[in-house]
């Protein structure tokens, strides 16, 4: 019996831990929020400025142990592709804007880096963890995300931009 309730109880808390996967909202097909916030440079920029284009917007935090690695491999990304129609952007959303600044400052990367303090853009963009990469397609709707930052994920993005660049 003990082993039957178990074998219930192991059964039950995968159907649920589906339940909620199954569940969880996604972007993928949908428009890409717009936003305007303001660059390293002190310029705005709005999300929407870039329709017509192929879009990589890379969510990141100091604090967060991917981003550096991520924003280098996003920077050769940058530069090779720029001129094919890719833009990349970079959002923080750390909260301690003079730290984030000065990382940033430091990353010297050749794509705009913006800052967002509220929790707007975070809450739109359905941000959980960091960082968060999503392509937006020239239409704007969203047409991958990405959740964290490991060693190979730069191949799938190449994959995925040159998908969208060739559409």
């Amino acid at each position: 019996m003990r082993k039957l309730l178990l074998v219930g109880c192991a059964l039950l808390s995968t159907a649920l831990a589906g339940a909620s996967i199954a569940a969880a909202p996604t972007l993928l097909g949908k428009d890409a929020p717009d936003f305007v916030l303001k660059a390293m440079d002190g310029k705005n920029l709005r999300m929407s400025e870039f329709r017509g284009q192929v879009v990589l917007v890379n969510f990141w935090a100091r604090w967060a142990g991917d981003s550096r690695q991520e924003m280098q491999a996003l920077d050769r990304i940058n530069t090779t592709y720029s001129r094919a129609g890719l833009v990349v952007l970079g959002v923080s959303v750390d909260e301690d804007l003079v730290r984030a600044r000065e990382f940033a400052g430091a990353m010297k990367v050749s794509y705009p880096l913006m800052f967002d303090t509220g929790s707007d853009i975070g809450r739109d963009y359905l941000l959980q963890k960091m960082p968060m990469t999503v392509l937006v397609d020239r239409a704007g709707v969203i047409r991958y995300t990405n959740v964290g930052f490991k060693r190979g994920d730069e191949r799938a993005y190449l994959d995925q931009i040159r998908a969208l660049l060739r559409e």
